[in-house]
């Protein structure tokens, strides 16, 4: 029984030439740009198909990949449509191994999975088949896609296509309906992760387009940043972590995102809509009587005055001099995130009227304002009138 990286359920090994090269660079760049990151690959030890790949995500999450590329290109070819684009299913040999069975190799245990796959390094384009559609590779036969299923994928890196098919005799499976999935490189690992499932499950060509339609945006894997960057998430969290100011900012989005769901599920909130706008509030508020209130979110200190209070630093991050201060009549509402301070995502409220003034400007507020037993737990704590000084 043949061996490949220690995988003793491949029934059949493909001698395959260094030009191939290409293809397995483009898959190994596909997982970086994934967020992941190649553990292992066995194509620079042994020239042969299946090509087995080690990767690891950027939550450190391992996969085993056991690939079977096939090269696909575009070249004008009398007869054809110019805007197609073919790959051939041929590994070692065709015109023996056409007569041959080409069984592709499966881990019952579930581990590693299987990817049938046409790659085109030119035009960065990957197409995933349908492992059991190819349970037995058609060697020889020609697999076409258009450039409009290209363009497809665009928007999200990824699209999903339909074409009639009936196999011929090698193929072990007879469908007239074939799915073909085709994504850009930095969507690999999402396309792993959506073959694990589909093979797992079985799936028919209908439920297998389904299933990938919900990949579409990528909210089942790595956020399409870390493949925008090229970096994992790791690697984006300790860029954050290591530059002050950029850690403040994020700190101050994460502190307005459970701010949201802390206001979407109090009883007295209609609507909770974040604004995004420089020099305006962070969020509109709206109560079930139609009452619309400006909410303004700012991260309390994490040294607390000597009597225990909280303090919140109340003024702009830009600007300078007296535009730093906020007047009066810019937002309804000041919330403090006590989290620098507590370790616990909680917030205080209070209505921006009973704040302290500015002393160099009595129609600006104070720059830091004091968290006492005044200020409200909640939303709709303050809009019942308590606490309150």
């Amino acid at each position: 029984m043949p061996e490949l990286a220690g995988r003793l359920y491949i029934p059949k090994l493909y001698n395959i030439d260094a030009d191939r090269a290409s293809v397995v660079e483009l898959l190994e760049k596909g997982i970086e740009a994934s967020g992941g990151r190649v553990v292992y690959s066995s194509f620079r030890d042994q020239r042969v198909a299946p090509i087995y790949i080690g990767a690891e995500d950027g939550t450190g999450a391992r996969y085993g990949l056991l690939v079977y590329p096939f090269r696909a290109t575009k070249r004008l070819t009398g007869g054809r449509p110019v805007d197609e684009h073919r790959a051939q299913i041929r590994l070692s040999d065709p015109t023996r191994t056409r007569n041959e069975s080409n069984t592709i190799a499966r881990d019952v245990a579930g581990v590693d999975v299987t990817l049938v796959l046409t790659v085109d390094p030119e035009l960065q384009f990957i197409v995933g088949l349908d492992p059991l559609v190819y349970e037995d590779l058609p060697m020889g036969i020609s697999v076409y896609y258009r450039d409009h299923n290209v363009s497809e994928a665009d928007e999200h890196g990824w699209a999903v296509w339909e074409r009639d098919k009936t196999g011929g005799s090698r193929r072990s499976r007879i469908v007239e309906l074939e799915t073909m999935v085709g994504f850009r490189p930095h969507r690999l690992l999402d396309y792993v992760r959506f073959e694990a499932r589909a093979s797992a499950l079985g799936l028919n060509p209908a439920l297998r387009g389904s299933l990938a339609r919900e990949f579409l945006t990528s909210a089942t894997g790595p956020h399409r940043l870390e493949g925008f960057f090229g970096l994992g998430s790791k690697e984006i969290l300790d860029i954050i972590e290591s530059n002050f100011r950029l850690g403040v900012a994020v700190r101050g989005g994460v502190a307005e995102r459970h701010l949201e769901r802390v206001l979407r599920g109090d009883p007295s909130v209609a609507s909770a809509i974040p604004i995004d706008a420089d020099g305006q509030p962070d969020f509109l508020v709206t109560t079930p009587d139609g009452r619309e209130v400006l909410i303004e979110c700012k991260t309390a200190s994490a040294h607390r005055y000597k009597d225990g209070a909280f303090k919140v630093e109340a003024q702009k991050t830009r600007d300078s001099g007296a535009g730093r201060q906020y007047t009066f009549d810019q937002f309804d509402v000041l919330a403090a995130c006590l989290f620098s301070a507590t370790g616990i995502w909680e917030y205080r409220f209070r209505w921006t009227k009973d704040l302290d003034p500015w002393p160099s400007d009595p129609a600006r507020i104070k720059p830091v304002q004091r968290i006492d037993e005044s200020w409200a737990l909640s939303f709709e704590e303050l809009l019942r009138g308590g606490p309150q000084s």
